[in-house]
């Protein structure tokens, strides 16, 4: 195609193709196996349906490579089956379509919520990738992820090869990713990384519709939409797809509406969708504005926007300077405070935390890695990371699943210039302490620090419009007049649209009643125009200062008055939840549980056992009632899977005091778990495992990959009260029923629990299932049915 790939999408609508793996079951391609496999044993299938898409009018088609990597494939031949994907996609296109190097999601949960490293994950998705480019790609699709960590190493890696790199995630019928992350935190990261497109796919067009519209809102990428052709239905023994390729194709105006600026097919769909597609109008309906400059900071589960009408709070806490606790915790290896002191500063108001993990004693990298993770299963807010040290700011902003601040780079030209360029990698915003070579003593110093990182900022290319400056606060014990200095500084880096932050506790340092000097300072700089505050967001008298001058100098009389009518109770309430363990007397082990406190547990299930209470009545009483009501969370999508697996922690903890007291002849009920052969996809199995044993069963995991003999002979010698059988793709499914129909040869009638995105009831009683789990929660009451 003439054009380069940037332009195209600055011009016109880019056409993708559709779905490949489903194509493929008629052609050879045996159920569970890898499609990418075809692309030795019947190259031809494989060319057949690419040249049908291109004849269809597809722009750009994939390369058969998506499930091509070394979980599913053997490394030897891992090569051949890349780099023969790709020859068949380049004779396919021939000179009228580009050919994109397809790369798919690993299947692994990765830290912190799995035990797949983010340095395995970017080391395995570079093989891959370095493979593809080497046979001729240069551009690539990263599809049908669930993690933006998981996605970000892939991304990482792509980008040592080609700017070019479209990212594409697969939604839940909630709207969110199985990690419960929002399509808007998606977009803000991906855009500020800068890859040339973002967008969904593999799921229903309304949820795509409805995401990429809420994508629209935040970034100015081309989005991608590439639906399922529907649910999965069963149809003459066969598996089908609710909607035509009509019914899909009579979505395109709404997505390109919607923001859509590349559009293709997935599961279901064939080269008759991708024909109507091409005869519609292929001009850009979209906005085609370069990158957002809205300022925006992203959580998993949190979208922040920063427009300066409004001072935002950052939590000062998670720091062991000044705190001896913190720092005696983490000498010993103890994190759980990072996780406590995040929870309850959310919970007191404050809006992004600051994180600090530096003991001279330790290794910062590993210190700031395991803080963060604490801090990720235990919170929903962004992050400032604060730290000096270049190695681990680099490793925490390569891995973070969303858009944060770092803490701070001095207005020095040497470390502007080491700096700048990894935060920009990394997709993050900076700070700048206006420290130059001395410190600066007067308005005019501080003034001339900004020029300076202004002028070097914009020689790398980091865009002003992510930078914020720190003007500085001294304690006013040594020098009152840098206060007006600083607040000066302040308001005129406002008025020049400039954003400011400042570190409010510094001024009362040495000083009896430091509350009411930092509560005066932070509403002064408020009247000022101070972009963001760090505070203790747990010192009311602090808080209270903050709303009482956005009443009146922003006008904000509303929030005021609610935090007027907020009960004392629960600002206390937030401060005990700094050591949970260390206020049981008002904390049950059903709230431990349902709140994932794995510390707290333990103790409080030895204490309930102590006081004559009998095993069984916790694991009833306490264990099964907090999982149902954390399975009521996550079914109104108030809890997402981080969620279910600190309270699958917690309820593990306690079982594993109370096992000790339970009948020693009584044994737990005993479940296998397997992915099915040719599905490497292992996320969905390892959770359900979780909560599984969370809930008091003996779990044996096969692991991924299983061919159903290996399930029989498993089943012959554990003898257990079901089997729970894992797929993700469409193209794996069809194992299921194999591995079903060969335990019933062999006589085995244990029941059989199919898992998966795409299972129904309907496909269970085809297959003679006993039933289908579509999540981890509707196994676990299919289990309880069992026994």
């Amino acid at each position: 195609m003439r054009g380069g790939l940037k332009n195209i999408l600055k011009r016109k609508i880019l056409l993708l193709d559709g779905a490949t793996g489903t194509n493929l079951l008629d052609k050879g391609l045996m159920p569970g196996e890898s499609p990418s496999a075809l692309n030795i044993r019947n190259p031809e299938a494989v060319f057949n349906i690419q040249k049908a898409y291109v004849d269809a009018g597809a722009d750009a088609i994939l390369t058969n490579t998506f499930s091509a990597n070394p979980m599913n494939i053997e490394s030897k031949s891992l090569n051949r089956v890349i780099k023969k994907g790709v020859m068949i996609a380049k004779r396919a296109a021939g000179k009228r379509a580009f050919v994109i190097g397809d790369v798919g999601p690993l299947g692994e949960l990765i830290k912190p919520y799995g035990d797949f490293s983010f340095d395995e994950a970017y080391r395995v998705f570079y093989s891959i990738i370095r493979i593809l480019s080497k046979a001729g790609v240069k551009i690539f699709l990263l599809e049908t992820f669930t993690s933006i960590i998981e996605a970000k190493a892939a991304f990482h890696a792509a980008r040592k090869f080609s700017d070019d790199v479209f990212v594409s995630f697969s939604l839940q019928d909630n709207g969110r990713t199985l990690m419960g992350e929002l399509p808007e935190t998606i977009a803000v990261t991906f855009e500020a990384l800068g890859a040339r497109a973002v967008g969904i796919n593999c799921s229903l067009p309304d949820i795509i519709l409805d995401a990429i519209s809420r994508m629209k809102g935040v970034v100015g990428l081309p989005l991608i939409a590439k639906p399922n052709a529907g649910r999965i239905r069963m149809e003459k023994n066969r598996v089908h797809h609710t909607l035509s390729d009509r019914d899909v194709a009579r979505y395109y105006s709404r997505f390109l509406k919607a923001g859509a600026g590349v559009i293709g097919g997935c599961c279901g769909t064939t080269p008759s969708y991708i024909k109507y597609l091409s005869r519609k109008s292929r001009q850009v309906h979209r906005c085609t504005k370069g990158r957002s400059k809205v300022f925006i900071l992203a959580s998993p589960q949190r979208i922040l926007k920063v427009d300066g009408s409004s001072p935002v709070v950052i939590g000062e806490r998670l720091n062991p300077s000044g705190r001896k606790r913190l720092k005696r915790e983490l000498c010993s290896g103890n994190y759980s405070s990072y996780g406590e002191d995040a929870e309850a500063q959310e919970a007191a108001g404050a809006e992004i935390l600051d994180v600090n993990a530096f003991v001279v004693t330790l290794n910062e990298e590993e210190t700031m890695e395991r803080a963060v993770f604490e801090i990720l299963k235990n919170s929903h807010l962004p992050l400032s990371i604060d730290t000096q040290n270049f190695s681990a700011a680099k490793r925490i902003l390569s891995f973070y699943p969303g858009v944060g601040i770092y803490n701070s780079v001095p207005a020095r030209v040497g470390e502007l210039k080491k700096w700048l360029p990894m935060i920009k990698e990394f997709g993050f915003k900076a700070v700048i302490s206006l420290i130059g070579k001395k410190i600066p003593e007067t308005f005019e110093e501080r003034m001339a620090n900004v020029v300076l990182a202004l002028k070097v900022a914009q020689t790398i290319g980091f865009p002003k419009e992510d930078l914020i400056f720190d003007p500085l606060v001294f304690a006013a014990a040594t020098d009152r007049l840098q206060i007006e200095y600083t607040l000066r500084c302040v308001a005129t880096l406002h008025k020049k649209g400039l954003k400011t932050i400042l570190g409010i506790s510094n001024v009362s340092f040495g000083l009896p009643e430091r509350s009411h000097l930092n509560g005066v300072l932070a509403a002064a700089a408020i009247k000022a125009g101070v972009t963001f505050l760090i505070v203790n967001p747990l010192d009311r008298i602090v808080m209270g200062s903050i709303s009482a001058a956005k009443a009146l100098f922003k006008g904000d009389i509303t929030g005021f008055i609610e935090r007027s009518k907020m009960d004392k109770d629960k600002v206390i309430a937030a401060k005990t939840k700094v050591g949970l363990s260390k206020s049981l007397e008002s904390f049950s082990l059903s709230d431990a549980i349902i709140k994932g406190d794995v510390e707290a547990s333990p103790v409080l299930a030895e204490k309930l056992l102590a006081s004559g209470r009998s095993a069984r009545d916790l694991i009833d009483h306490y264990i099964s009632k907090s999982l149902k009501v954390v399975g009521e969370y996550y079914e109104k999508g108030e809890y997402f899977i981080p969620d279910l697996l600190k309270s699958a922690e917690a309820a593990k903890a306690a079982l594993d005091v109370i096992k000790a007291y339970l009948p020693k002849k009584k044994k737990k009920a005993r479940v296998i778990l397997a992915t099915v052969k040719g599905d490497i996809h292992d996320i969905g199995k390892n959770i359900a495992l979780m909560i599984f044993e969370s809930a008091g069963y003996e779990v044996v995991d096969l692991g991924k990959d299983v061919a159903a003999d290996k399930i029989i002979k498993a089943v012959e010698k554990y003898r257990p009260i079901a089997v729970g059988l894992s797929a993700l793709l469409t193209t794996t499914m069809g194992e299921m029923e194999v591995v079903v129909r060969e335990l019933r040869k062999t006589g085995l009638n244990v029941k059989v629990i199919i898992g998966g995105p795409n299972v129904s009831d309907e496909y269970a009683r085809k297959i003679g299932a006993y039933g289908a789990a579509s999540n981890v929660l509707d196994g676990l009451k299919l289990l309880k049915q069992i026994r």
